[in-house]
């Protein structure tokens, strides 16, 4: 198990090797392939078989099916919203996959309802970051993979291509040609504070998906009992 920030996740370490020599890549990448080969994607179902991926209950209007259509990619511009459609699918029994996100939130991820024992956390993939999401794609229901990642149209299809063989659904913290939806936070405001003191208590938020057809569908829904806000509601405005 990986002590993240004193939380346990289902990974046996965090990958940091990754960016190290081009030797230690190799052998980095090897054992992750070989680590997560005995994991459940032969459980769920690959391809058309595979499910939609359940998404947490205040994020389920954004959606036509109700969940993250297996096999596609969706731009989402909050790293709020794409902890929060990690929850659901760990409580499923799903193992998901953040990767290139150093700055990822585990107290975010904890009030959200993540399965610390179905995650795996990759932050430093270096310039391996497509790479590694392509291996875990192969196993993985849900990957996200940081905006630090560069893309080329080549690589886009390629991995496209692969997440309809397998069903899986990868979450890019920003632009993706082609993405089912680009998911952001719209409007936020908070609570709790009274004549310029107090504690901010609550925050509602509403939340955008907007797809080809370019007709958005929102959400609305209130966080609260925040300990720490603005570690928790992060830059991303529509």
């Amino acid at each position: 198990m990986f002590d993240y920030g004193g939380m346990k996740t289902g990974a046996a370490r965090a990958w940091d090797a990754v960016d190290a020599s081009a030797s230690s890549r190799a052998d980095v990448l090897a054992e992750l392939s070989g680590r997560i080969r005995s994991m459940q994607r032969s459980t769920l179902g690959a391809g058309s078989e595979a499910p939609v991926v359940p998404v947490a209950s205040e994020l389920g209007g954004l959606f036509p099916r109700g969940g993250l259509k297996p096999g596609g990619v969706y731009e989402v511009l909050s790293p709020l919203l794409a902890t929060m459609l990690l929850s659901a699918a760990t409580r499923r029994g799903d193992w998901v996959a953040v990767v290139g996100m150093p700055d990822f939130s585990a107290a975010a991820a904890m009030a959200a309802g993540v399965d610390f024992e179905r995650l795996i956390v990759v932050p430093h993939p270096g310039d391996q970051g497509m790479r590694v999401s392509a291996a875990l794609a192969d196993v993985m229901s849900v990957v996200v993979l940081g905006d630090a990642a560069t893309v080329s149209a080549g690589e886009a299809q390629r991995l496209e291509a692969r997440l309809r063989r397998t069903g899986s659904v990868m979450l890019r913290l920003g632009e993706w040609p082609g993405a089912e939806d680009r998911l952001a936070i719209s409007e936020r405001r908070w609570s709790g504070l009274r004549a310029g003191h107090g504690h901010l208590a609550a925050c509602r938020i509403t939340a955008t998906a907007r797809g080809r057809s370019g007709i958005p569908r929102r959400v609305s829904f209130t966080l609260s009992e925040m300990s720490d806000p603005p570690g928790l509601i992060e830059h991303s405005d529509e």
